[in-house]
């Protein structure tokens, strides 16, 4: 089952601002990879983001972003537009997070960067390495992506981690 926060940070790669405000639909493709001996395709955008200075990236798609992309209608260049049918500022989508956050009836303070930490503390406490943060996350530097994962729960990657060496224990 779900917990309440996977929702919302399900619906966004983890991106800053900015770099949500500026995605165009033409940024999104298809990858076909292999992953662990498996192979997939997976859709996703690939981003340059202004912070890593030139360095492209790509950010695979959550099945939640997929199945609200498939249902989001395509009426300009980039996936968020107002309601005039313009993109959004970085900052002008701030104002329409709060406004969007509040007829949710969520608490007040859930921002989009607020997100990106909730991402990267899930990420982190299902298992996600530092440098898998750093990848989905887009940091150039390791204390960056540790700051996410100090945040997560300890317990539960206290008890993961000793999940890890069960078997040579038991032994």
């Amino acid at each position: 089952m779900a917990r309440r926060h996977d929702a919302p940070h399900g619906l966004l790669p983890g991106n800053r601002r900015g770099d949500i405000a500026a995605l165009q639909w033409s940024q999104r493709q298809t990858r076909a990879l292999t992953i662990r001996g498996e192979k997939r395709i997976v859709p996703g955008f690939v981003l340059t983001p202004k912070k890593r200075r030139g360095k492209t990236l790509f950010v695979p798609e959550s099945t939640m972003l997929t199945a609200a992309l498939a249902a989001a209608p395509r009426t300009g260049k980039t996936v968020l537009m107002t309601a005039y049918g313009k993109p959004f500022s970085p900052k002008s989508l701030t104002g329409r997070m709060a406004d969007w956050t509040a007829s949710a009836g969520l608490p007040k303070g859930c921002t989009l960067h607020g997100l990106r930490k909730t991402l990267g503390k899930a990420l982190a406490e299902g298992g996600a390495s530092t440098r898998q943060l750093m990848d989905v996350l887009g940091h150039d530097d390791i204390e960056h992506a540790e700051l996410y994962s100090r945040e997560a729960e300890q317990a539960i990657l206290a008890v993961d981690a000793m999940d890890k060496i069960a078997g040579f224990l038991d032994e």
